[in-house]
Formats: C-alpha cells, sequence, structure tokens
C-alpha cells in the first residue's frame, strides 16, 4: 500500500458581509499553524471570477504579509498550510490553481489516499503533465475531466470521490461557489461555520473561535457542501460509510481548543491522563509535561494520583523549520535545541514525564537523558496514547513501520533504549474511554491496524 499523506489545515469563506477575505482566511490558517509549518497558501476570487493566489515555502507569517494580503481582494477564497518533507514543501504548497476547458479552480486538500499512485499512472498514461508529488493536483485533474460529463461541478466531485480511497477533506474554489467535500468514513475533520451573512469552512473548530465565527456543524461523512451567493446545500458525494474520526486528532493533531466529534479536545487528552494514571500508577516526586501536547494529559495524571504538576521544560519560541539540524558528533551527542530544562523543578526528584505519543523514540530518549544530566533522579515515562506499530496512509504524516519504535519491540526493550527507569502506554480502550462524549466510531489503525479503506 503505498504511502502519500497531507497532514494539514484548509480554511475557507464565503463573504457575504464586505470583510477583507484574505486577511480572515490569513488568521484561520496562524490559528492552525500546528497542523502544517512547511508550507502555506491562500488563493482569493477577486470579485469578477479571477483568482489571485499566493502560495510558498514556510509559516503563516513568512509566507505573507500586509501588502501581499491588501493585493488578494475579493468575496471568497480558500487558504492550506501543509506538513510534508521540507524539500518538497515549495512545489506541494497549495492551494493547487489549474485552468480547464469550463474555467479555472483551486483546489487544496487535507489528508492521504492509499491508491495515489494507481490515479496519476493512469492520469499520465492519458496526457497528464504532474508539477507536484501530493494528491491536490491529482484530484484537481480528475475533477476538470469529469466536468465535461456532469452539469455542475458538484455532481464532477461525486462521480470523482467514487475513485478515491482514503480519508481526505478537500476544499475546491471555482469563479462562483467554494465547496467543501469529506471522505465516507470522516476520518478526517471538516466543519461549516456562520458569522453574519458568510459562510465558512475550516479543518478546526479553534480557527472559528478566534474569528468569533459560530460553528454550525461537523459536515458529515460522505458529504459535499456547497456554498455560494445564495448561501449553503448539501448533498452526498458518496454514502456514508460508518464513522471512523482519526482518534490521533485527539491525541496529538488537533488544538486543545478545538471540538472534534461533539468532544473537546482538551477534556479527552485530560481524560487520557486520568486513565493512564489508574492503568500504570507510579510514585514519584512530580510529574512534568512535554510542550505542548503533553500538558492536558499531564494535568489529568497528576490530579488522579495527587501529585504536583511541574514546569520542567521551556520551549524555545525561537525553534522552527528554517534551523540547521546538528549532524555529526552534534547529533550523536542528541543535543536538543528545542526544549531546555529548568534544574530546581527537578534536582532529586523522580520525575513521571507525561507526552502524547511515542514514535521514532529518539525524543523520549533525549528527554531522559536531559533530565538525568539536570540532577532528576528516578525517571518513568507515561505515554498518553497506546503503541504507534503502523503507518498511516490518511494524512498522519507518520513514518514507515520500520522506523517505528514499537514496530517489533517489547515495551521493556523500548524502555531500555529510551534509559528511563520505568516506561508504560495508554491502552487503546482507555484512548477511546477517554473519548466518551465523541460520536461512535475511530480510526485507530496506526494503533491496531485496521484501516477502514
Amino acid at each position: 500500500m503505498e504511502k502519500y499523506t497531507d497532514r494539514c489545515g484548509l480554511f475557507g469563506m464565503y463573504d457575504n458581509n464586505g470583510f477583507h477575505t484574505s486577511h480572515l482566511i490569513y488568521y484561520g490558517l496562524f490559528a492552525m499553524q500546528h497542523r502544517g509549518t512547511e508550507a502555506a497558501g491562500i488563493c482569493v476570487n477577486d470579485f469578477r471570477g479571477q483568482f489571485n493566489y499566493c502560495r510558498d515555502a514556510g509559516l503563516v507569517t513568512e509566507v505573507f504579509d500586509d501588502a501581499k494580503l491588501e493585493r488578494m481582494q475579493g468575496h471568497m477564497g480558500i487558504g492550506h498550510v501543509l506538513r510534508c518533507d521540507t524539500e518538497t514543501a515549495r512545489e506541494n504548497a497549495q492551494p493547487i490553481v489549474i485552468r480547464y476547458t469550463n474555467g479555472h479552480m483551486a483546489v487544496a486538500v487535507n489528508g492521504g489516499l492509499t491508491n495515489l499512485d494507481q490515479l496519476r499512472s493512469e492520469l499520465e498514461l492519458n496526457g497528464a503533465v504532474f508539477q507536484t508529488t501530493g494528491a491536490a493536483e491529482v484530484i484537481s485533474v480528475l475533477i476538470s475531466r469529469a466536468r465535461n460529463s456532469y452539469d455542475t461541478i458538484e455532481e464532477a466531485i461525486a462521480h470523482v470521490m467514487e475513485s478515491l480511497k482514503g480519508g481526505y477533506a478537500i476544499l475546491v474554489m471555482t469563479p462562483r461557489k467554494i465547496i467543501g467535500v469529506r471522505d465516507p468514513w470522516g476520518i478526517r475533520p471538516l466543519f461549516l461555520g456562520k458569522m453574519d451573512h458568510s459562510w465558512f469552512l475550516s479543518s478546526e473548530t479553534v480557527a472559528f473561535d478566534e474569528l468569533d465565527v459560530t460553528t454550525v456543524r461537523e459536515a458529515a461523512p460522505g458529504e459535499i457542501a456547497v456554498i455560494n451567493a445564495d448561501g449553503v446545500h448539501s448533498l452526498q458525494g458518496q454514502p456514508a460509510a460508518g464513522r471512523r474520526a482519526c482518534i490521533y486528532e485527539y491525541v496529538y493533531f488537533s488544538h486543545p481548543g478545538s471540538t472534534f466529534g461533539g468532544q473537546e479536545v482538551f477534556r479527552a487528552r485530560y481524560q487520557m491522563g486520568r486513565i493512564l494514571a489508574r492503568e500504570a500508577p507510579v510514585r514519584a516526586d512530580a510529574v512534568a509535561w512535554v510542550p505542548d501536547s503533553g500538558l492536558a494529559a499531564a494535568m489529568g495524571y497528576a490530579d488522579e494520583l495527587n501529585i504536583p504538576l511541574v514546569d520542567a521544560f521551556v520551549k524555545s519560541r525561537y525553534y522552527g523549520n528554517n534551523l540547521v539540524k546538528p549532524e555529526g558528533l552534534l547529533y550523536d551527542r542528541q543535543i536538543n535545541m528545542k526544549l531546555s530544562v529548568i534544574g530546581s523543578q527537578i534536582r532529586d526528584k523522580d520525575i513521571v514525564v507525561i507526552d502524547d505519543s511515542i514514535v521514532k523514540g529518539g525524543t523520549a530518549a533525549t528527554l531522559v537523558q536531559t533530565l538525568k544530566k539536570a540532577g532528576a533522579g528516578r525517571i518513568h515515562l507515561r505515554i498518553a496514547s497506546a503503541k504507534i506499530c503502523h503507518p498511516c496512509y490518511y494524512g498522519a504524516a507518520l513514518p514507515d513501520e520500520e522506523q517505528l519504535v514499537f514496530a517489533g519491540r517489547s515495551v521493556d526493550e523500548v524502555c531500555q533504549m529510551t534509559g528511563a527507569d520505568s516506561l508504560a502506554l495508554l491502552s487503546e480502550e482507555g484512548m477511546k474511554m477517554a473519548c466518551a462524549d465523541a460520536q461512535s466510531g475511530f480510526c485507530a489503525a496506526c494503533f491496531d491496524g485496521d484501516y477502514p479503506v
């Protein structure tokens, strides 16, 4: 199975109030910068049906400035932040903008397709030429070719959905409408919002909260939501296959202030910490959290066992994707430029370190080594999710199976690799129990290998 993923964030709007569209999209993307730091892009319709767009490698604040945003005037637009290999960030920046026989359109994608190689090969055999390696360009070509056979673009999109295998959310903009699409399993998130008479689409509700947009509802699995001057209407692009929302959104991806499937992410992480404390308690002097996504679980763990919660780590606010990564001797010594330790908080203390997940194991080993060098006593690693043993094909940007530390290794073996005095992880049942307020059905394939598609 091929692994092509676009872990990222989407934000779009149709302005019926005279707002500054590009600025609102900019702030919506900024609120979801955690979903992708390698590239950002915005495409705006300039009232005449012409598209003005800018996309490039870098953070939202690096790609855009006031001058660029002022030049992007219009009444609707879509934006995208991308998480990918740094080397391909510029070429895979989205939205993709294409011209075809029916006009032009912009496409942005969050997710991953398991059959992307097959789709690309079939299109290339029929004369298509691609400039990127991501799913957005392939999907845009599929829609443009199907459009000639259907009266509306949403009907063409419904036809294309039949051939898309994986988890995805898609934004499509034409000269007259914006369209949001969600996969039939509901793996990747997509939300509909409203402010006054304007409509919005977003990967996370936190972006709506930041802009004072009211969250109307979550897009249904298999839904195509169409926004134009008359408002919103929807159709079922493909039959819903049963809700299988990505549980890793609760563990790590989503902002803690977001709500997904009716479940607040912060509350889910807090409950993961409490359940982890019941499943794997330990005597210790303090609980420390790994910034930033480990905080809620650490609070839950500390509260459950009545152990003080301390700030042991400081995250560098200047650490980013432009930092020269250490090599050779520096890498071998595992010098960590992202986190530093506050020695007074942990010196001569037995510490429980709470992190959201453990993937390759390198970060955990560095944390343990750094704490012990700073004078900590015993280090107990507690992970607020289950063992990640399988790659994700639906946009989670997890490494291949052979790079996963728990692929073929026991907990004791990994504990020894990290140098910790003990290691325990939350059970898969505990993860799901922590999301009790969510609508039923999760995709936990990276934990249990049960791939819905």
